[in-house]
């Protein structure tokens, strides 16, 4: 049984809040237990103010009420729904789990008994006509990692990072329609997009209209889900348009754009064939199929345990370990030898500019405390959630640091250090590919033990790595678990926003 999928017991009821005795879970029991106690009597958007501590995780607009919350240190999305459609979307979520593409892992549904609803439409004779009143939930796993949805809106959308966001959607499209899922409603927005060292990942994030097909979806189906995505580019234009302040004539999405996805999808489509279009495409039956399979497990690091199963410094003459030593002085960190100079005159660039916008002689101290603060611990922690093996992290700090300032000095005003990354990373980011091996076929082999969008993780890097660029007080965060690591890095970046 894959991980999140529900225990099903229909009459299984709360009955430790007698106020909500009637909530039915639809769950295994461990969730059960760990989600029981909120207050499903009241509505998602008044939970925070009735006491609920909500996880700070920013996003997009959704048309469904949605929280995210942690319980017991686990993290939750929850989205308020009908119960029809919250039953449909967790069972089409498992079922796409199943078939090995990467979407939200699902861990149940919540429905609320409530009184009915009466409507403005009178029956024969002068009767009210009412509809239920029940309220359905989704509960899924909260998503680490991906890019906030907001972070779309700020993005520097050049030619090629259209490119790559289009790309990594047309590969996901692809699987789906391939295994047999017909999307129903393909836009960005029903996307996360992950960035994992120099891959991108396309999840999907909503299931309520998918349909579901025992073999690969039809001709006609695939025309429709390409034309809806075409629609929803149209939409997804004005939104940013509007967000970003721009004038009514200027299109951020146009039919270029649409036409670059339609072309990505056909050429997919024609390398998934070549990709599985082996004999017994499910099994090997030859050593080059087995090589070439447990070649891609490998440099992804996994392995088969068996194939059944004053504003400038003043100039003095420095010894060599000179800045090592000054920096720890000032931040208690270690920088490799090759980047310290560097580094030690960001902090004096950063003196520089604090002294100018305070007009007052900043010492460097404040000024090393200031930066270290404000760009250096969120962009170590920015590090930990986007690099994987074998990246140099001082090498990834100072072009993103360079990034930052170029895309500072274009926009005239300072651009936020999470949006610099972001975009540095998408600028670094491989097309989406299939690769030599399906994802899906490759999913399957251990489906048993972790979702699919965590089974598709690479390594990342090793927090070893980035403990020494931290004062011993913060060295811990790098090794938090990623959810963990996901909301600390939200409340820093938050708190610098509000600064």
């Amino acid at each position: 049984m894959a991980i999140g999928s529900p225990n099903k017991d229909p009459n299984e009821k709360l009955n430790k809040n007698p106020h909500v005795k009637d909530v039915q879970f639809q769950m295994n029991r461990d969730n059960r237990r760990r989600l029981q106690g909120l207050p499903w009597e009241k509505r998602l958007e008044e939970w925070q103010d009735g006491g609920v501590q909500l996880l700070v995780v920013r996003r997009g607009e959704s048309r469904h009420p949605v929280v995210f919350v942690e319980c017991e240190g686990v993290r939750y999305a929850i989205k308020e729904t009908t119960p029809h459609m919250a039953e449909r979307e967790i069972r089409n979520l498992h079922e796409i789990e199943m078939r090995g593409i990467p979407a939200l892992s699902p861990v149940g549904t919540v429905v609320v008994p409530s009184a009915p609803i009466a409507l403005d439409v009178s029956l024969p004779g002068g009767g009210t006509q009412y509809i239920s009143g029940d309220r359905g939930y989704t509960v899924t796993r909260l998503a680490p990692r991906v890019m906030p949805h907001v972070m779309f809106y700020r993005l520097n959308l050049t030619k090629r990072t259209k490119q790559r966001i289009l790309s990594a959607v047309a590969v996901l499209m692809i699987e789906l329609h391939e295994h047999g899922v017909y999307w129903g409603d393909p836009s960005l927005a029903n996307v996360l997009i992950r960035i994992d060292g120099r891959s991108i990942l396309a999840i999907m994030a909503d299931a309520e209209t998918a349909e579901l097909f025992p073999g690969s979806v039809s001709d006609g189906l695939r025309e429709q889900d390409l034309a809806l995505f075409g629609e929803s580019l149209a939409w997804q234009s004005e939104d940013l348009r509007q967000a970003r302040g721009l004038p009514e004539d200027v299109q951020v999405l146009n039919d270029e754009d649409y036409i670059y996805f339609e072309r990505r999808y056909r050429w997919l489509r024609k390398e998934h064939a070549r990709i599985v279009n082996f004999p017994a495409s499910s099994k090997f039956s030859t050593i080059y199929q087995a090589q070439k399979f447990l070649q891609t497990l490998n440099r992804w690091s996994f392995s088969l345990l068996d194939t059944t199963g004053d504003a400038l410094q003043n100039i003095t003459t420095v010894l060599p370990g000179w800045y090592q030593k000054r920096i720890h002085e000032l931040l208690h960190i270690t920088v490799p030898r090759a980047y310290v100079r560097r580094f030690y005159n960001m902090i004096l660039g950063h003196q520089a500019i604090m002294s100018q916008h305070e007009q007052r002689d900043v010492t460097l101290e404040e000024a090393a405390h200031d930066w270290y603060e404000k760009y250096h611990l969120p962009a170590i922690l920015l590090l930990r959630r986007l690099l994987v093996r074998g990246q140099d992290p001082m090498k990834a700090y100072f072009a993103i640091m360079l990034h930052k300032w170029k895309m500072s000095e274009q926009a005239r005003y300072e651009i936020p250090l999470e949006e610099a990354i972001t975009d540095w990373s998408m600028q670094r980011a491989n097309i989406g590919k299939l690769g030599e091996i399906d994802p899906a076929l490759q999913v399957k082999w251990w489906r048993e033990i972790a979702p699919v969008a965590q089974a598709l993780e690479p390594p990342m890097i090793e927090s070893e790595e980035l403990e020494q660029l931290l004062s011993t007080q913060e060295r811990p965060l790098v090794r938090l678990q990623q959810p963990e690591l996901e909301q600390k890095l939200s409340e820093i970046l938050h708190k610098n926003e509000e600064e």
